[in-house]
């Protein structure tokens, strides 16, 4: 929780913060944002998740918020590993939260996106599938799904009607998947591994396997990707075009390492920590707003949750305009309005409405 960003619900709260950076989303750049984070005027409008309650209210782990042209929002838990759906005024609409491997269940899924106003796409890697579902006033029916195949981290994200995973496959990470499952398109080589030269090469595939896919972001226009563990950030149009690639700043990356040669693993900065993919979400008109973790080997010794740092990124070059570690997690913006995420004292989403900067 970051002090000073929100006040009682309701109230409107003043923040002194530098230019921050923003973006990310489902489909299409939000509007109703101011172009910079300073000194912004926010209300809470109202917050979701409770210590006890029904299972809409009661979070395990909150992964993900995607959010609706009209205001409604779904919200992933992959701990109790259900997508709950909520209309713009935070009551609820049903949920997503059979489980199995039959059509319409769950098993593992780590991505939700809105295609459209009325249909969701689940992303679930653990059963690989991706599912259509049609949400209305009483909740989400199931339509259809077509499989998809990959492995570790993934990104995901819809755009008219398309879908582009992340993941590596024949030295590529971005993938169009059609609707019979089958790969339409692959674009953008695999960036380098820091760490990969310490490696034996039996295990460098692996560690390409890992550490080289993306989060991804459909805009008007094309894909934003960002690399969880590397620097690199590139926007690419929607037939795979490369239109910029830029490397981020004062970046330090996790680290591949293998203490016995017998498997990867993930080594991290002492002190500050290495930049770790949190968050890609739309802010305002033509920009992005990417979150790191500044993730350290195992807890910090205070107990204290990992840092946040912020980047403003303009989607027409990949020019960072701003920089913070003021903001909370932030996981979807639509209008207006901003979805923070926190875990503690239990797992909430606060919406918060953005009504002026001064």
């Amino acid at each position: 929780m970051i002090g000073g960003w929100i006040g009682p619900l309701r109230a409107p709260v003043v923040v002194a913060l530098l230019i921050l950076p923003a973006c990310g989303g489902e489909s299409g750049v939000s509007a109703g944002l101011p172009p910079r984070l300073e000194r912004l005027r926010v209300d809470t409008l109202f917050a979701i998740g409770a210590q006890s309650g029904e299972p809409w209210e009661t979070f395990g782990g909150i992964w993900d918020v995607a959010t609706a042209p009209d205001g409604r929002f779904a919200v992933l838990d992959v701990d109790a590993v259900a997508v709950h759906l909520f209309d713009g005024a935070g009551a609820p609409l049903g949920s997503i939260a059979d489980q199995g491997l039959d059509p319409g269940t769950l098993r593992s899924p780590t991505g939700i996106a809105w295609n459209g106003g009325d249909e969701l796409r689940v992303w679930d890697p653990g059963s690989s599938w991706i599912s259509r579902f049609s949400v209305g006033p009483s909740g989400a029916e199931f339509v259809d799904r077509h499989r998809a195949f990959a492995f570790g981290e993934t990104g995901f994200c819809t755009s008219e009607g398309r879908v582009f995973l992340s993941y590596f496959q024949d030295g590529q990470v971005i993938h169009e998947i059609g609707g019979d499952g089958a790969i339409v398109r692959s674009f953008s080589p695999a960036p380098d591994v820091a760490g990969m030269e310490t490696l034996v090469l039996e295990l460098q595939e692996l560690a390409l396997e890992e550490l080289t896919p993306s989060k991804l972001l459909c805009v008007s226009g094309g894909v934003l990707e960002a690399s969880y563990f590397q620097s690199r950030i590139q926007f690419h149009d929607t037939e795979g075009r490369l239109v910029w690639s830029r490397e981020l700043a004062d970046f330090t990356p996790v680290l591949a390492y293998s203490p016995d040669d017998m498997g990867v693993g993930l080594q991290y900065a002492e002190g500050d920590g290495s930049h770790l993919l949190r968050s890609v979400v739309p802010w305002g008109d033509g920009r992005a707003l990417l979150q790191h973790e500044l993730r350290v080997e195992g807890s910090r010794p205070d107990g204290a949750a990992d840092p946040i740092e912020s980047r403003l990124i303009r989607l027409e070059d990949g020019a960072e305009e701003a920089r913070t570690r003021s903001l909370p997690l932030i996981l979807g913006t639509r209008g207006n309005r901003v979805f923070e995420v926190r875990q503690r004292p239990v797992p909430q989403v606060l919406v918060l409405e953005v009504t002026g900067d001064g």
